[in-house]
């Protein structure tokens, strides 16, 4: 049936409770007041409307036993009302009472009498136990005009001794300001298979609907306050309006079955589709039930409904949503959207989080999701993320929506609407008031979300994403995206944190990446590797990984896409996370002169930075060379693996430099120097080169030791200005770091050949805190004579020459020139070379050491021998 076919049924079982009827009299009886008091020009005040009959005085049917009246109900029906009323009989006595003693007669204060009948379910009590209390409903037709006030509720009890063998023990009349409406906010006691229940409403909330239609939704707590269970009760509920309008309620899709054990509560929802002219201040719930096999309609209470509320249900972009599920908080947050534009349509990505806020856990409900667009376009979205999703206190889930829309792909013009669950097994022309237990016919938004700006239209990195599985909670987030050049192609390199958000300890699951650049996926190389070996986390624990993969260089990006997903099977894969870019990757984090930058966590730090940089000039071409110090500031011997550095000049251009790295990794607080060096073009300004210094990768692992890396992740760009090489006047403590070399005294040798000796005297100190790789600087001593000759000694650092104090050199230098030279001064400077190409770090000038020329024999003059 339709919903108006089922409201027409429902009035034609006549459920309609006068709930205003007790308030309507007391009005008329205060307007009479008012009148009488106006003619008589008197004040009075208006009677106080009453909610119970707790005030009217009990009967007395013996010396120690009584009856009270304690409910009492209007229902009006086209032919008339229908009266029902309550009497609690309580038994003081030590025998038992027979009801066939007593019974119940109604008058009008006119003495028109009724005959109230007992309700099915209520005739066979025959008999009240000593110290017991038994309840009797009965009904009655009477008149279109009475009221409740016009009643008298008569007690009467058999006795021979009378005419008409009855005598009337006592009577009960309603007061004329009483209202069976029961107050906002309050609960009301009733009967329900004759179980006692406590029935009070929890709230009203208003969802918007289509063609001008709104969805009104109640909620109802029942508390099963007798000693049994309740079991489906034959009970409706109805949405009164102030203006007399009547709509029936369908329990939606948990609250069609309702069993509630002794002592326990239950929370209905019942829902109604209405006009959004209709108006819900001061609206009534009435409750009504069927008795007997003629399925007769007995009212059972009215409720005066509070103010309708409208929040949570429409929200802005990034603002959470409250469902409430089972009497639980479930917090509902759309954090992010994707938009993939393809020829006139768009894929959408939708990241939607699930948190149980409340206090037990609950089984999220099968919501439907749907993409509205403005001009009333609906695009549903299948998934099955819910279809077995349980979530513990503090649980917390991501769930992924995909749609394909027509459009342009402005997120502005759709919203994602959150749909109830809908019995799908059954059709909604089979669900009716009269038959609660079928499917559910409303489905209704119950949350409506403005869609957050699609990542693709900027640059962006995501925050924590929750991630559960049967392997585990995890904390997913993306740290870095980079774009670096490799050779003739460049890596894109993105870094993931993956944390344990359990309790315990967890194996990560088989994950891969997956890159895209405008929709195009990238089937070739594609890497994911992991910072640390094995795949456990400790609860709290986090490990690192990168995404990587090689392009083109000349290839531009509009749109970049990168997503990390776990592998279910060779066919499948559950995506973990995605950040989608325009292309525009971030520059490579930059490190100015003089700064450090510290990586690694807390207990494996490593800070880098720049020592110095070095310009050998060439002929054509000069050598850049930076020596680049690493301190291990952790407790134990570690350091980074292999390092790949470039060189990128102002311009973009980059020169693959070459590296030279110590095998062992330093102790704690000890340094590690890493050489790059690389030949550039003499028209490069040294002042504008970065280098860019990476820890290198191959074959899904870090490098070490002498491994070559075959890409690299996690770069930084240096800041490199060339020092200044100030030539010394002496040689003294000459900076050839790691070393330090102080010639302490120089002696070249005349000795009145072409060979002249040279001695030396030097000190040769290393810093035993530094690691480095192979030294591949020479020390290159250059004597220059008087005549402007040079000769040269080549000198290797720790072989050559030695380490330690007081140490000795010689060597000799062989030129006809000596052969006559007693005398005079020489110069000897000292050179850094490197790859061939040098730089002057010191000269000092000697004199000639002539203290082993022979002594030369005087010549005397020759006389002829006949002289005389």
């Amino acid at each position: 049936m339709d919903q108006k076919k089922m409201f027409v049924s429902l009035l034609a079982s006549a459920m309609l409770i006068s709930s205003t009827a007790g308030i309507a009299m007391g009005a008329s009886t205060t307007n009479k007041t008012s009148a009488t008091s106006s003619n008589s020009k008197k004040t009075t005040t208006t009677q106080k409307v009453v909610h119970t009959l707790g005030n009217l005085s009990a009967v007395k049917v013996t010396a120690r036993s009584s009856v009270r009246l304690t409910d009492v109900n209007i229902l009006t029906q086209d032919d008339g009302n229908v009266v029902t009323y309550t009497l609690s009989y309580k038994n003081n006595d030590s025998t038992p009472m027979m009801m066939l003693d007593y019974w119940s007669k109604v008058k009008t204060k006119g003495g028109t009498s009724f005959s109230p009948k007992l309700i099915a379910k209520d005739q066979e009590k025959k008999t009240v136990a000593p110290g017991s209390t038994v309840e009797l409903t009965y009904v009655m037709k009477v008149g279109r005009e009475v009221k409740l006030s016009d009643l008298n509720f008569l007690i009467v009890k058999w006795d021979f001794s009378q005419a008409n063998y009855e005598r009337t023990l006592g009577k009960f009349n309603v007061p004329a300001s009483y209202s069976i409406t029961t107050p906002v906010g309050k609960p009301k006691t009733v009967r329900l298979s004759d179980s006692a229940v406590k029935v009070k409403v929890s709230g009203i909330k208003v969802f918007p609907g289509e063609d001008k239609k709104q969805y009104v939704k109640i909620g109802v707590n029942l508390n099963n306050i007798s000693y049994k269970l309740l079991e489906n009760p034959n009970i409706k509920w109805i949405l009164r309006t102030p203006s007399g309008t009547n709509y029936p309620l369908t329990p939606d899709e948990d609250s069609t079955s309702v069993s509630i054990q002794a002592q326990a509560n239950m929370a209905l929802s019942l829902m109604a589709s209405l006009p959004t002219s209709v108006k819900l201040q001061k609206s009534e719930l009435l409750l009504v039930e069927e008795q007997g096999e003629e399925k007769s309609v007995l009212p059972v209470a009215a409720f005066q409904l509070p103010e309708a509320s409208k929040t949570n249900v429409e929200v802005a972009a990034n603002q959470p949503n409250i469902i409430s599920v089972e009497g639980q908080r479930l917090s509902t947050l759309l954090e992010s959207s994707k938009v993939r534009i393809d020829d006139g349509e768009y894929s959408l990505n939708l990241q939607m989080k699930l948190k149980n806020e409340g206090k037990k856990a609950i089984k999220v409900p099968t919501y439907t999701f749907e993409v509205r667009n403005t001009d009333g376009t609906v695009y549903p979205i299948e998934t099955k993320a819910l279809d077995t999703l349980k979530l513990n206190p503090g649980d917390i889930k991501t769930i992924k929506l995909n749609a394909i829309l027509q459009g342009d792909g402005d997120t502005k013009k759709i919203k994602l609407y959150v749909m109830s669950p809908v019995d799908k097994n059954e059709s909604t022309e089979s669900a009716t008031a009269s038959s609660p237990t079928n499917g559910f016919v409303f489905s209704y938004p119950v949350g409506v979300y403005a869609i957050p700006e699609s990542v693709s239209s900027g640059d962006g990195l995501t925050t924590e994403t929750v991630i559960k599985n049967n392997k585990g909670t995890f904390g997913v987030s993306f740290g870095s995206l980079q774009r670096l050049p490799w050779l003739d192609s460049d890596i894109v390199a993105a870094k993931v944190t993956i944390r344990n958000a359990g309790n315990k300890t967890v194996q990560l699951p088989e994950l891969e990446a997956m890159f895209m650049i405008d929709s195009a996926e990238i089937e070739g190389d594609k890497k994911l590797i992991y910072t640390q070996s094995g795949k456990l986390l400790g609860a709290g624990m986090t490990t690192e990984a990168y995404l990587l993969t090689k392009i083109p260089s000349e290839l531009r990006i509009s749109r970049l896409e990168l997503s990390l997903n776990e592998k279910v099977s060779e066919e499948e894969t559950n995506e973990w996370i995605t950040l989608n870019t325009s292309g525009l990757i971030s520059p490579v984090s930059y490190v100015g002169s003089g700064k450090t930058y510290t990586s690694g966590t807390a207990d494996k730090e490593t800070e880098m930075g720049v020592r110095r940089t070095i310009r050998y000039p060439g002929t054509s071409s000069d050598i850049v060379y930076t020596e680049f110090e690493m301190k291990n500031k952790s407790l134990r011997q570690s350091g980074l693996g292999k390092l790949v550095g470039y060189f990128k000049t102002s311009d973009g251009q980059y020169y693959r430099a070459t590296a030279k790295q110590a095998e062992r990794l330093p102790g704690p607080g000890q340094k590690s120097i890493v050489t790059f060096w690389a030949k550039i073009p003499k028209s490069v300004t040294f002042s504008d080169l970065r280098l860019i210094v990476g820890e290198g990768i191959a074959d899904s692992k870090f490098v070490t030791g002498e491994g070559e890396a075959t890409a690299y992740v996690n770069a930084l760009a240096f800041e490199v200005p060339p020092t200044s090489i100030s030539v010394q006047s002496s040689l003294t403590n000459i900076d050839l770091y790691p070393y330090s070399w102080t010639a302490n005294s120089v002696r070249a040798y005349l000795a009145g050949s072409s060979s002249v000796q040279i001695e030396m005297n030097y000190s040769l100190s290393r810093n035993e805190e530094i690691e480095m790789g192979e030294n591949e600087h020479k020390l290159i001593l250059t004597l220059t004579d008087q005549a402007g000759k040079t000769y040269e000694k080549e000198l290797t650092l720790g072989t050559d020459l030695k380490v330690g104090t007081n140490q000795t050199l010689s060597w000799s230098v062989e030129d006809s020139f000596f052969e006559k030279l007693r005398g005079g001064s020489y110069r000897l400077t000292v050179y850094d070379q490197f790859q061939g190409q040098r730089i002057r770090l010191a000269e000092q000038s000697y004199g000639y050491d002539i203290s082993k020329l022979p002594k030369e024999e005087p010549e005397f003059p020759t006389f002829p021998s006949d002289g005389f």
